[in-house]
């Protein structure tokens, strides 16, 4: 029996907007082709989810409980048993049980599932009886987190980790019934198809992969809740724009702020900057150039259609959605995903790095003359923006799915009391 063209579908996300908003895009396209879409979350997500027409579960933890967990802060990864044994033990172990008690007795066609989750999302799809479709948000490790270790695996540390995965794996395998996967499957990347928001051409080593992995470039929707912007005034005064947002990590470093103000005052250049709806400005108002445009929030998919260079922590959302619009970047990456977005971009040519540990005034100021002066950044990020945009973006990502759903066999059961 084959899966109808309508299918249920269960989206598990972990709470953070990087990996929630690239799957809007493609949550709304399911829905509008008339599949039923029911997304766990946190309760935070509610709102923006149910106006896409979906259905919310809510998990019983909450975003204090998974991401504020010391276990759970960005650190540097000295080898790929530290990150393993991070998933295993403060999301897989905690966070599935939680998702199988939401959907008691409740049947499925398929589940699209975050990739933090890991061996957890094919633990899911195979309680349901169901495919398996991973949402990426950032680059595929061709190589695991971590590989280019500092630690050898023969030291007294890796083994402890190695036991604890073996040990971790063994009771998650025991508490949900199924078999103990390989080291290497753990390792590597679960689900049976994999949709990656972005081209294989900006992916590393994006060749090695197989053709499990779609990549449908970055889910570029409009977004209701962005405020208006006068996007001609950026250009009123100036010739050339510049756009500055540090995401949700640096938005709130005045002193960082201060920098800026120093480095760009006498620059003909208009600066907009993004200082993030909970940064009090005012002590600083004072210092603010003339040549600056402050906003709490500003549309970013709006303003980045209007400058000449971006300056970003470099997350991968933020990355993608400069290079979709052609955008070359200065980028100070901090932590997580974004010393290799960074270096991507810069290997390409489409930015430049600035080295967080050596940010003074004339530093900032001569890597964003570098790109504004110098055409070839902005060439490289049209040859990237090109393979962006020609990937499909949500659409093709729902007709991906949707091909590989309609060649799966059906064999949906519902999760019965889960103790």
């Amino acid at each position: 029996m084959e899966v109808s063209a309508v299918a249920r579908v269960l989206v598990v996300m972990i709470p953070a907007e990087g990996h929630i908003n690239p799957s809007l895009g493609l949550i709304k396209e399911l829905i509008e082709s008339g599949d039923e879409v029911v997304y766990c979350c946190t309760e935070k997500y509610r709102t923006k989810i149910e106006a896409l027409g979906a259905q919310f579960k809510a998990y019983s933890f909450n975003e204090a409980t998974l991401l504020n967990n010391p276990g759970m802060k960005p650190f540097e990864l000295k080898h790929p048993y530290q990150f393993l044994y991070m998933i295993l033990e403060k999301v897989i172990q905690r966070f599935i049980p939680d998702v199988l008690n939401l959907i008691e007795h409740e049947t499925y066609d398929y589940i699209i599932f975050d990739s933090i989750i890991g061996w957890g999302g094919q633990i899911l799809g195979e309680k349901l009886g169901i495919p398996t479709v991973c949402s990426t948000s950032t680059f595929v490790f061709v190589d695991p987190l971590g590989s280019d270790n500092q630690l050898k695996d023969d030291t007294e540390e890796v083994k402890e980790l190695y036991n604890s995965i073996v040990e971790v794996s063994q009771q998650i395998a025991s508490q949900f019934d199924v078999a103990v996967p390989s080291l290497a499957e753990l390792l590597g990347h679960s689900g049976q198809l994999k949709i990656v928001y972005t081209s294989r051409y900006f992916q590393p080593m994006g060749e090695k992969l197989d053709d499990s992995f779609v990549f449908t470039g970055p889910s570029i929707i409009p977004r209701k809740d962005a405020p208006g912007f006068a996007n001609e005034s950026l250009h009123a005064l100036y010739k050339q724009a510049v756009y500055i947002s540090m995401g949700t990590i640096l938005n709130k470093d005045l002193d960082f702020y201060k920098l800026c103000f120093t480095a760009f005052r006498n620059l003909p250049v208009q600066f907009i900057l993004s200082s993030g709806k909970d940064t009090d400005i005012e002590p600083i108002a004072d210092l603010i150039p003339d040549n600056f445009i402050i906003r709490p929030y500003v549309p970013q998919l709006e303003v980045l259609q209007c400058v000449d260079a971006f300056l970003t922590h470099a997350g991968m959302n933020s990355t993608s959605e400069a290079l979709y619009y052609n955008v070359p970047l200065i980028m100070l990456p901090l932590t997580s995903d974004q010393p290799r977005v960074a270096g991507r971009v810069q290997e390409l040519g489409a930015g430049v790095i600035v080295d967080k540990n050596n940010l003074t005034p004339d530093v900032l100021r001569n890597a964003v003359l570098e790109v504004l002066g110098n055409a070839s950044y902005k060439e490289h990020a049209e040859v990237i923006g090109k393979t962006l945009r020609d990937a499909g973006g949500y659409k093709q990502a729902a007709m991906a799915i949707k091909n590989f759903i309609g060649n799966q066999p059906l064999s949906a059961t519902p999760i019965s009391s889960f103790e």
